[in-house]
C-alpha cells in the first residue's frame, strides 16, 4: 500500500538506471525491495530513538517533570501527617504487632499477579501474530514476567506511565519485533484491566458501603466509567476508520500507526481466556490488602463485609496509579488509601493503625518493587552485557 504510493510517485531517470528499459516488471520488484529496505531502516531508526530519548530512566528520574511534582506532593503529604498528628511510635508498634504470616499471604499473592500478567501478556502477543508459525519466538514466561517487573520498576519510578513503553521496547531488544505493535498489546492490556477493574470495583462499592456512598464518589465513578466508553468507542472508530486515519498521518509514520492498530484491536482475541486472566490479576490486588487488613485487624464485622470492603480499598488504590502524575503515584495513593480506610474504620488509634496499613501495603506494592526491581534491572542488563561482549569476541 505504502510502496505502491512511492512507486506511483516516483519518476526515476532513465539514465541512472538500465533496468528501466530492460525490464520494467523486474525494474519494479527492485524497486519495491529497495523501498522495504528504506522503510526497514526508518523504522530501525526511529524505535532506535526511542530507546536514546524516551527511555532513559535516569534522565527521566532527574528531569525536572519527575522532581518537581515529587516534592510537592511529598511536601504537601508531610504536612497533612503533621495536622493529622500521627505518631510514629504508635505507628511503628502497630506494624511491629501485625501477623506476620497474613503479611507473607498479601506479599505472595501480589507476586503471583506478575505470573498472571506474564501469562496474559503472552496470549496477547500471539493474538497479534508473534508466533512460530510467523517466524517469532516469544521469550519464555520467566523472561515475560521480567521484563513486565522492569517496566513496574519503571513506573515507579518516574510518572507518565514509561515502563509501558519501557517494556515494548524490551520485547523489540529481546526478539527483534516492532515496537509500535508490541505497545498496542500494552494499550489493550490497560484497557481490560481498566474494565474488569470496574467491574470488580463497583459491586464492592456498593456491598460495603450501601447507601451511604459519599458524592465525591459518585463522581469519579461517573469520571471512570466515561474513560472506558471512550476507550471503547475510540476503538471502534480506529476499527471501522483505519484507512481514513491513515491517510491524515505523513507518510514516514504510518507503516508505525499501522503497527500500532495491529498490536492493538488485533489483541482482542480469545476474549474469555483474556477476561479470566484479567480477574485473577485484579483479585490478586485486591486479596492483597485483604491479607494486609486482616494482618492488623483493620477493618470489623463479617467476612463478607470486610472482604468487600478491602477489595473496594485495594481496588481503589490501583485506580489511583493510573493517574500519572508521579512515579508509583506516591501522595496520590497514599492520600486516597487514608480516605477510603476512613470510612469503614474509627475506633480507638484510627489514624495510627491506617497509617500502618498504608505502610505494609506500600511497602508491597511500591517499596519491594523499587528494591528487588532494581536488582532484577542490574541482573538482566548484566547478562545482556556479558552477552553481547561474548559475541564481539566470537566475532
Amino acid at each position: 500500500m505504502i510502496l505502491e504510493g512511492v512507486l506511483r510517485q516516483g519518476n526515476p531517470d532513465p539514465a541512472s538506471s538500465s533496468l528501466t528499459t530492460e525490464n520494467p516488471t523486474e525494474s519494479i520488484e527492485i524497486k519495491k525491495a529497495e523501498l522495504l529496505h528504506v522503510l526497514a531502516e526508518q523504522e530501525k531508526k526511529q524505535e532506535e530513538g526511542i530507546s536514546r530519548d524516551q527511555l532513559a530512566l535516569k534522565k527521566r528520574l532527574l528531569s525536572w517533570r519527575t522532581l518537581v511534582p515529587l516534592v510537592v506532593v511529598i511536601v504537601a503529604l508531610i504536612i497533612f501527617l503533621q495536622l493529622a498528628r500521627i505518631d510514629p511510635q504508635k505507628t511503628w508498634s502497630a506494624i511491629s504487632n501485625a501477623n506476620p504470616w497474613l503479611f507473607l499471604c498479601a506479599f505472595g499473592i501480589y507476586y503471583l499477579s506478575i505470573g498472571l500478567r506474564a501469562l496474559r501478556w503472552r496470549l496477547l502477543l500471539q493474538n497479534v501474530g508473534f508466533t512460530k508459525a510467523n517466524g517469532v519466538s516469544l521469550p519464555g514466561f520467566w523472561k515475560t514476567a521480567e521484563i513486565i517487573y522492569i517496566s513496574f520498576f519503571a513506573n515507579a519510578l518516574v510518572p507518565a506511565k514509561l515502563g509501558d513503553l519501557y517494556r515494548a521496547y524490551l520485547l523489540r531488544q529481546e526478539i527483534g519485533v516492532s515496537t509500535t505493535r508490541s505497545f498496542g498489546t500494552v494499550l489493550a492490556e490497560r484497557l481490560l484491566d481498566l474494565t474488569v477493574l470496574l467491574l470488580l470495583f463497583i459491586p464492592a462499592l456498593i456491598i460495603s458501603l450501601h447507601e451511604n456512598l459519599p458524592e465525591q464518589l459518585k463522581i469519579s465513578l461517573e469520571i471512570l466509567l466515561a474513560v472506558v466508553i471512550a476507550g471503547i468507542a475510540g476503538l471502534y472508530i480506529l476499527k471501522r476508520a483505519r484507512e481514513p486515519i491513515a491517510r491524515l498521518i505523513p507518510l514516514r509514520f504510518r507503516e508505525h500507526y499501522y503497527h500500532f492498530h495491529e498490536g492493538t484491536l488485533g489483541s482482542f482475541r480469545r476474549v474469555p481466556t483474556l477476561s479470566a486472566f484479567t480477574v485473577g490479576v485484579w483479585l490478586c490486588e485486591a486479596l492483597r490488602f485483604f491479607f494486609v487488613a486482616l494482618s492488623l485487624k483493620l477493618i470489623g464485622g463479617d467476612l463478607v463485609h470486610i472482604l468487600a470492603a478491602t477489595i473496594f480499598i485495594g481496588l481503589g488504590e490501583a485506580l489511583l496509579t493510573i493517574i500519572p502524575a508521579t512515579g508509583g503515584g506516591i501522595g496520590l495513593v497514599e492520600g486516597g488509601m487514608l480516605a477510603m480506610i476512613a470510612l469503614f474504620y474509627h475506633g480507638p488509634n484510627a489514624i495510627n493503625l491506617t497509617a500502618a496499613a498504608i505502610l505494609l501495603d506500600r511497602a508491597i506494592s511500591l517499596f519491594s518493587v523499587q528494591i528487588l526491581g532494581f536488582l532484577v534491572f542490574l541482573l538482566a542488563f548484566g547478562r545482556k552485557t556479558v552477552k553481547r561482549s561474548f559475541n564481539d569476541q566470537k566475532s
